[in-house]
């Protein structure tokens, strides 16, 4: 797959900003992902609501300004803030249909850019700049001919790009994806409650039932809330069974 397109404001101070890290010793998001395919530019982007989705993860819905930034489901944004040397990196967990809106999970950390979105700072009016990248997506209009059983396995915050991929693999029209009949997601979390968009995904399952949706936490936490699920990690059992013993 070739890079996402995106436009908006040159970003000249990126590479500075990768090298200062490097210097350092402490290879940030933009080192870690130089190799990556990214769009060659970036955009404004508008903080427009904040919401909590777990007691570790904060969702920020932005509104995109530059009317070509695009992303494929599996995608990154590098994340920049004012004044703020370190970038952050962070999977879409909406989908390209949802454009020019667009929604990052975020888990609490002391990494700056995760506190920053964890802080005050971050409310609606903010604004930051960003850049889609990354080579991990879905492409319908590429794999969508072939695929018939979707399996993503995500563990923790990596939900965010496996979200986004089966939300747009469940919403493509069926001309698309014309021998899909099945989209599994294996999501296991520390505990119930850290469990990220729980209630959507559970909504999704109930309403397609081309999607198999297995959730299962590590340990059952201290919240108060019940859990019936799996208590257990996803190991090579769980995988089997999910492509049918093969």
């Amino acid at each position: 797959a070739g890079p996402p397109g995106g436009g908006g404001v040159t970003a000249p101070f990126e590479v500075a900003r990768a090298q200062r890290a490097a210097s350092h010793g402490r290879p940030d998001h933009l080192t870690r992902t130089a190799a990556e395919p990214r769009a060659d530019r970036i955009s404004d982007a508008r903080i427009v609501a904040v919401r909590e989705e777990t007691p570790t993860v904060r969702e920020l819905e932005l509104e995109v300004s530059a009317p070509d930034f695009v992303f494929r489901p599996g995608n990154w944004v590098d994340f920049f803030i004012a004044e703020e040397p370190k970038v952050g990196g962070y999977s879409m967990c909406s989908t390209p249909a949802e454009l020019p809106r667009l929604r990052l999970a975020v888990k609490r950390s002391r990494h700056p850019p995760a506190a920053w979105c964890h802080s005050a700072a971050a409310a609606a009016g903010a604004v930051v700049q960003l850049k889609a990248g990354g080579s991990f997506d879905w492409d319908p209009a590429r794999d969508g001919g072939l695929a018939e059983h979707l399996l993503l396995v995500a563990g923790g915050i990596g939900i965010n790009p496996l979200y986004s991929i089966a939300q747009a693999a469940l919403a493509a029209p069926r001309a698309a994806v014309p021998r899909l009949r099945r989209v599994s997601l294996l999501y296991s979390a520390a505990t119930p409650d850290e469990l990220a968009f729980r209630g959507h995904l559970e909504e999704l399952a109930r309403s397609d039932e081309r999607f198999e949706l297995d959730l299962r936490v590590t340990r059952c936490g201290t919240s108060g809330s019940s859990w019936s699920g799996p208590t257990s990690r996803i190991d090579a059992e769980v995988l089997r069974a999910a492509v049918g013993g093969a």
